[in-house]
């Protein structure tokens, strides 16, 4: 049989035609019998599918079914041979025997069958390749290949690139070693395209630093093999490494094709590196490939994941034949970048002009909706999938479980858990991971633990989800048992997995456990990120550890870790807090100098920290400049413009707010709310509520009940305050009953004051403010025996009162002034000049207002002690170190007492000097005798 093949000798120059399409040759009997459309082309359609058609039992073909043996295939080779006319012409059938001899062992026979349909053109090089691509043993591959090497046959370089690739794909290390041994032997090693095989090979098997070390290692490096190592590190996520190599190409003037450029941009997007890509879009419009339509799709994606929506809409519009990769990416960027009204309108569009959206649309809606927490929203898009019977697959589902787990509805995420049971999806990791980081988020560890358990299949993302949601909800001691057990299973713990301990560390307030695991992580080779620090920094926050948290930060500096937009945000809230306005106009700069200033997260910081030191100017600044504004930066101007008085502006912008389109939420009403109640709107207090369920269908909380007391009952509506309290659908808490205790204290209602005192003591029997407040209102009326009782009640419960302090800064120092502690170092000059400007002032018509006063002393050391009132001495301070063109501020952690107030604008008035006082609720920002509060506060 095999005597009977001759050998012709074989030509490199056929190897090449071999790879050109196939369609006039597959004419024969044979093929037309087994294909019901002889013209569709052969190399678009698989084997299995030209096989469909079962042969005749008198077709040749039928001779090579279900043989068993390498013996028995040789027979019926010999039949075919004997009976058909020009077999080695039919691609069907020589395609079948090579299959055949290789399977059972037959090599040379299947070597020496390609070579015949090879030099009759029934085969070709890729046919053999895509013989054994699918294969269960592709070494048999390497074996056919033997055999025409023995033969004689020389192969073209394409053959080792698609024999390498078949390697890699099935993960035969041995055989793409084996092919690694031939091309280095015929000297192919060399060839370009070659050697880009080899860099696949070598990251396949050994990783990226393997392939980018043999890069290196090439003397003679084409534009090819350039273009090549740059989309491989791309490939695997090596996104820094793939811009350094692209920038070494610019270098050496190397030109980068259409696929690179595209690769690269995606990574300026993954690195949310704007301006390396605005640069790289510049180079795409030199290198006349700004048209490319692959080149403007990612284009599109890299402004949106750099938050230059307005960018990537250009992009977008200077398209003109748009597939559907183009309005997936733009509807993808308006979504993810909290623009959902654009989203959906471009979805619309994209429907209207005829082209049919597909899953990845669908889930473009979904993920960034689900970012946003737009949970109603979220379910439309749900059903509007299913209307047009698209199943959600494991991506809509890891979106919708997102807002699940955010917003901690944990009914609907059990029913998306069934949905998952009854459709197939439990057995996805991705799917598996957001149900056990719901579960966890909505605080059911031990469904979360079931979902872990019941999981064929963990990846590292798994564990960290499990291990992150036991130390967030502070089971610290199990976190690191899981941490323990993970290493044990051979999963290696990554840096996420340790910043899902210092979270949980720092949100417990163990900052300084959290910190000594930063230096371990130093001291095993684990260079802790952004993340890890920021984990800290902004745990710190979250327990009200504000200058810790500023602490911190100098060390995250310290140690070489650049702050993004979460860090800064985190910061400006520290700032914020503690009103340092130097320390947070610092964190401005920076976030100008990185570009990150029109963040989301940063430029509502940066109004925040702005209104909560007093430069209410400063915020309405950022704000304007804002292009895009979400709902929060107008919420946090809004509650700017409440806590500074400006009641007529808070007002505005709330309507201007739901004039442009931008739905209100419980925090837009409650800024509004404070606004009114601040100023004693008592009408416009009343019309925005009554619209928060009628107009908006935001359900009132007890924080807006609160609101809706305190005006009421602080502009002498007390009565009106009882009823509205009595009539309320959810049970007081401690703030409704507060801000009515506050009230009667200013009106002296002693009757409601000790109904609401009761109600206190029961919610906060250890709130030393509720105390003091009652023993005040009890002071004023002299019933000093109650005081006493109070007093010693106090003292029963083992409540201390909160100290009082104020401090101002001044040039880079801050001077903290205590009730309590050690004294000023300059005090007595601080009281030296008080005494003598209470004098003039006294003069001018100053009384002072005592009544704050709660010991049962005569009226002279009652005026004694109103000097030892920390804001006087701040203020007091600050006039004496401080140019006259300056203006005083000064923070205080209490409400400012009537006396302070009235000398405040005194001071103010005799000095010309403005003087901004936050105290614990609001500003006071005093002037030429007046105070932005009007006196109603």
């Amino acid at each position: 049989m095999e005597a009977s093949m001759s050998l012709p000798q074989f030509k490199q120059s056929s190897s090449h035609h071999h790879f050109t399409g196939r369609i006039k040759r597959r004419t024969s009997n044979a093929i037309n019998q087994a294909l019901p459309n002889p013209d569709i082309g052969f190399k678009t359609q698989p084997l299995t599918s030209q096989l469909l058609t079962l042969p005749s039992s008198s077709s040749p073909m039928y001779e090579l079914m279900n043989l068993q043996s390498l013996a028995s295939v040789k027979q019926a080779h010999t039949r075919i041979l004997k009976t058909v006319e020009g077999p080695e012409s039919d691609w069907l059938l020589m395609n079948k025997l090579v299959q055949l001899y290789s399977e059972f062992g037959g090599f040379q026979s299947a070597a020496k069958v390609f070579f015949i349909g090879l030099q009759h053109e029934a085969l070709s090089w890729t046919d053999l390749t895509d013989m054994f691509s699918a294969g269960k043993n592709p070494s048999k591959l390497l074996q056919v290949l033997g055999e025409l090497h023995r033969m004689g046959v020389v192969f073209s370089a394409r053959v080792f690139i698609t024999a390498l690739r078949v390697s890699s794909q099935v993960a035969d290390l041995l055989l793409g070693l084996q092919m690694l041994t031939f091309v280095i032997k015929l000297g192919l090693d060399s060839d370009p395209y070659v050697k880009c095989a080899l860099l696949d090979f070598h990251a396949d098997f050994f990783g990226i630093e393997s392939a980018n070390e043999l890069f290196e290692e090439t003397s003679m490096k084409s534009s090819v093999l350039w273009n090549k190592v740059v989309t491989l590190n791309a490939q695997y996520g090596q996104w820094l490494e793939a811009l350094k190599f692209f920038q070494k190409m610019q270098t050496l003037s190397i030109k980068a094709d259409e696929v690179t450029i595209a690769k690269v941009l995606h990574a300026c997007g993954r690195l949310q590196a704007l301006k390396e890509g605005k640069a790289l879009h510049g180079y795409a419009i030199r290198s006349n490939l700004s048209s490319a339509l692959l080149v403007n799709n990612v284009l599109i994606a890299m402004y949106s994941n750099n938050a230059s929506v307005e960018l990537a809409r250009r992009v977008f519009e200077s398209i003109e034949n748009r597939n559907l990769v183009s309005w997936n990416s733009m509807i993808s960027g308006f979504a993810l970048n909290g623009f959902l009204d654009d989203a959906l309108e471009l979805f619309d569009e994209m429907v209207l002009s005829g082209l049919q959206p597909d899953l990845v649309s669908w889930n473009c809606l979904l993920s960034g909706h689900s970012l946003q927490g737009s949970t109603e929203e979220v379910m439309n898009i749900l059903r509007r999938m299913q209307a047009m019977d698209l199943k959600p697959n494991s991506s809509s589902i890891t979106s919708v479980l997102r807002v699940v787990s955010d917003l901690g509805l944990l009914e609907f995420g059990r029913q998306i858990h069934g949905y998952v049971m009854r459709h197939g999806l439990a057995s996805n990791v991705y799917v598996g991971t957001s149900l056990i980081d719901m579960y966890s988020k909505c605080c059911r560890l031990n469904d979360a633990w079931e979902v872990f358990v019941s999981m064929k299949n963990r990846n590292v993302f798994t564990w960290n989800s499990l291990i992150s949601g036991f130390a967030h909800d502070g089971f610290l001691s199990e976190a690191l048992e899981l941490l323990k057990q993970m290493e044990r299973e051979g999963v290696q713990p990554d840096l996420t997995t340790w910043n899902g301990l210092i979270a949980g560390y720092t949100k417990k307030g163990m900052s300084r456990q959290a910190l000594v695991l930063i230096r371990q992580l130093k001291v095993i080779g684990i260079k802790p990120n952004v993340v890890s620090w920021t984990s800290v920094i902004s745990g710190c926050c979250h327990n009200a550890h504000y200058e810790e948290s500023l602490y911190y930060f100098r060390e995250m500096q310290n140690d070489g870790v650049e702050p993004n937009s979460v860090t800064l945000a985190s910061v400006l809230q520290a700032c914020a807090a503690l009103a340092f306005l130097k320390k947070g106009r610092e964190l401005h700069c920076f976030a100008l100098r990185k570009g990150i200033d029109c963040d989301a997260f940063v430029s509502t910081g940066l109004i925040d920290m702005y209104c909560k030191s007093g430069s209410l100017g400063t915020a309405q600044q950022v704000f304007k400049n804002i292009t895009s504004k979400n709902l929060a930066s107008w919420n946090v101007m809004i509650m700017g413009f409440a806590a500074h008085g400006k009641w007529k502006e808070a007002i505005s912008l709330f309507d201007k707010m739901c004039d442009v389109g931008v739905k209100p939420d419980g925090i837009s009403f409650t800024a509004v709310l404070s606004a009114c109640r601040h100023s004693g709107l008592n009408n416009e207090g009343w019309k925005y509520f009554d619209s928060m369920r009628n107009v908006h269908n935001v359900i009132p909380t007890l924080e807006h009940y609160a609101c809706m007391v305190d005006l009421l009952a602080r502009g002498g509506y007390l009565d009106e305050a009882w009823d509205f309290i009595q009539e309320m659908p959810l049970e007081p808490d401690a703030s409704v009953w507060g801000a009515l205790l506050g009230a009667c204290r200013n009106h002296r209602n002693v009757e409601l004051a000790e109904i609401a005192a009761k109600h206190l003591f029961k919610l906060e029997p250890y709130n030393p403010a509720n105390y003091l407040l009652m023993m005040s209102i009890y002071a004023y009326q002299n019933r000093w025996r109650d005081v006493e009782i109070m007093r010693g009640a106090m003292n029963a419960a083992a409540v201390k009162s909160r100290a009082g302090w104020s401090w101002i800064q001044i040039g880079q120092a801050v001077h903290v002034f205590n009730v309590e502690g050690k004294p000023h170092p300059e005090i007595g000059e601080i009281y030296f000049e008080l005494y003598h400007l209470v004098s003039e002032m006294k003069i001018l018509g100053y009384k002072p207002d005592t009544s704050c006063i709660v010991h049962n002393v005569d009226e002279k050391e009652k005026e004694k002690l109103l000097l030892s009132h920390t804001e006087k001495q701040a203020i007091m301070y600050g006039l004496i170190r401080t140019e006259r063109n300056t203006m005083i501020r000064v923070i205080t952690n209490t409400r400012v007492c009537n006396d302070c107030h009235l000398m405040a604008k005194f001071l103010s008035r005799m000095s010309s000097r403005e003087i901004l006082l936050r105290d614990g609720t609001r500003f006071h920002n005093f002037k030429d005798g007046n105070c932005s509060c009007n006196d109603y506060w």
